[in-house]
């Protein structure tokens, strides 16, 4: 008899000691809120903006020339207007390359730099759960890696603290 009751108290005690504490992490209001990403989105749609409204000015000034031409050229040399429109074709050519030049050395900074926080904020998990005894944190968005998550395993808001108390605005929001 004592030695059935010691072989379901080591099974219970067994059985008690490998539950899994597990959380899960709502990662798109984690990316949503977190100060560092929204700050460099704004830097980065600041930049786009910049860069469109320094072509805008070329583009309108193209676009005067080109009006230029088609009110003149009928009367111009045939020669000299061929070469005119060469001269516009070229300028308009030389416009759209800067544009896709510009846009696409942006979109490749600004791709790192979210990449650079995204692998930041899955450090930020693994370090929370690491520091707070759990075995697992799942992550939970729209594509349905966690379906349903009891509210009280939800860390989202802790993690979410602890990223936006450690993010400086000075470190990444200085605009290059």
């Amino acid at each position: 008899m004592k030695k059935i009751f010691v072989i379901v108290a080591a099974a219970l005690l067994t059985v008690s000691c490998n539950q899994s504490k597990t959380g899960f992490v709502n990662t798109e209001d984690l990316l949503k809120e977190y100060t560092e990403l929204k700050e460099t989105k704004e830097r980065f749609t600041a930049k786009n903006d910049a860069i469109m409204s320094d072509l805008e000015t070329k583009i309108q000034a193209y676009q005067i020339k080109e009006d230029l031409f088609r009110k003149n050229g009928p009367t111009m040399a045939r020669d000299k207007a061929e070469a005119r429109y060469n001269e516009l074709s070229a300028e308009a050519q030389q416009i759209q390359q800067e544009r896709q030049q510009k846009i696409g050395q942006l979109q490749v900074e600004s791709q790192a730099a979210i990449d650079s926080i995204i692998t930041k904020v899955k450090n930020k998990v693994k370090s929370y759960g690491k520091a707070n005894g759990y075995d697992y944190i799942y992550g939970s968005n729209d594509a349905g890696s966690v379906l349903y998550g009891k509210e009280e395993l939800n860390v989202t808001s802790l993690i979410l603290e602890e990223l936006n108390a450690g993010f400086k605005p000075s470190d990444s929001t200085a605009v290059k």
